[in-house]
């Protein structure tokens, strides 16, 4: 019941706060990402460019990590004889 009184009812502090967007002007962003970061246009294609070649430099390091510890997963099972388990993997059950 509350709650049909509070959605029919508006809120009378609600315009009082400047940070809900009151009625101060706010300018608009511009359109052109490269304006709004404060650089020229080939500046922010150089800095996409870096941007792109770091998240490709980032993956390769996570893929070549990730082949060392499957290399090393692989060499420890050998090592001490220890059977290929999965975590997220459930034991049948025996319903019968």
């Amino acid at each position: 019941m509350m709650f049909l009184i509070k959605t029919m009812m508006p809120n009378p502090l609600a315009g009082l706060n400047p940070m809900r967007g009151g009625e101060e002007d706010v300018e608009a962003a511009p359109a052109d990402p490269a304006k709004a970061a404060g650089m020229t246009r080939e500046e922010n294609e150089e800095n996409q460019k870096q941007l792109v070649e770091d998240k490709m430099e980032r993956e390769a390091d996570f893929l070549h990590k990730k082949a060392e510890r499957a290399t090393l997963r692989v060499c420890l099972r050998d090592k001490y004889r220890l059977p290929k388990v999965r975590a997220y993997s459930l034991p049948p059950y025996n319903l019968m």
